[in-house]
């Protein structure tokens, strides 16, 4: 995978505006294009009699006329951008809802990456909340570098570094998606990749009242440690082939989320890489769960993906 098209998303927000500069380096290491987009959402008010959503007329025009303003004015917060990848910097406003507008777009112009930031409130007193990246996430297949800058960080932010990657793989093929863009990021920042694997020590739960965790044995739990490291062997060998440097970590944990993220701090990781899926409902419990804890639970970078055969 070639890194050609990089999109960061903006909402008006200083919050949201921390993942410019973190979009812009990148895309000038590859050499790529640079997009910002903004959405715009209609001003509604309800017709009293009816309860009946309707478009604001006034409002609507000042309040788009105020965002393309703001659009024009961002090329100053990360310096002057000027070209990026010999193209100049492209500002978008699109409409409709925040998030699925923003997935339309994506589909339409298939970018390389997305970069945002995962909340944030600005001056036109519009939310960036976890939901749009929620939505976001689970709606395209486009890889999506989520930021979690604090309360106060400055704009520019300080340069983000990406140089010890943390990536979780749970021996699936859809899993394994995440690395494509992972070798891609590596080359352009010379990461190093840690391969994590958690092996949870626990067959499930008796029927008991209450229930009590019933463990695996401990020939079986040898015996499943030793298959997870061949197996991420086996993908670090493919990974050192193509130039990328590689560790390789089993880790016996209670708990698959909180233990990449114990990892996480444990190794002083910048980055956490993984795959999730775009369950939504009860399967969402299911197949979702890790992924939504370490994102929601990460107070660094989350790389993420949803494969594309989970479309």
């Amino acid at each position: 995978m070639t890194i050609r098209n990089v999109v960061v998303s903006v909402d008006g927000s200083r919050f949201a505006e921390t993942a410019i500069p973190v979009a812009a380096r990148l895309a000038r290491k590859a050499g790529a294009r640079l997009r910002m987009l903004m959405v715009h959402e209609p001003v509604m008010a309800l017709v009293p009699a009816a309860d009946i959503p309707v478009t604001v007329g006034p409002d609507e025009v000042a309040l788009k006329a105020e965002e393309k303003a703001y659009l024009a004015g961002l090329a100053g917060l990360a310096g002057d951008l000027g070209t990026v990848g010999g193209l100049a910097v492209d500002y978008t406003l699109l409409e409709g809802l925040a998030g699925p507008a923003l997935v339309t777009e994506l589909e339409h112009s298939v970018p390389d990456l997305l970069v945002m930031s995962t909340h944030g409130r600005g001056p036109l007193s519009r939310f960036w909340l976890g939901s749009v990246a929620d939505h976001v996430i689970r709606h395209t297949t486009t890889p999506v570098l989520l930021l979690h800058p604090r309360d106060g960080d400055p704009v520019p932010a300080p340069e983000m570094k990406m140089e010890r990657i943390l990536v979780a793989l749970d021996r699936s093929d859809e899993a394994e998606a995440i690395l494509a863009p992972l070798v891609s990021l590596a080359g352009l920042t010379q990461a190093h990749l840690t391969l994590i694997n958690v092996v949870e020590p626990v067959l499930g739960v008796s029927g008991a009242v209450p229930p009590y965790p019933v463990a695996v044995p401990q020939d079986t739990l040898e015996l499943l440690r030793t298959d997870a490291q061949k197996y991420l062997d086996r993908v670090a060998d493919r990974l050192r082939s193509q130039g990328v440097g590689v560790a390789t970590r089993v880790i016996v944990g209670l708990g698959v989320a909180g233990t990449i993220l114990s990892q996480a701090d444990q190794g002083n990781f910048d980055t956490v890489a993984m795959t999730t899926h775009g369950a939504t409902g009860f399967r969402r419990l299911l197949l979702g769960s890790v992924a939504d804890k370490v994102i929601r639970g990460s107070n660094r970078p989350v790389l993420v993906l949803r494969p594309a055969a989970d479309a």
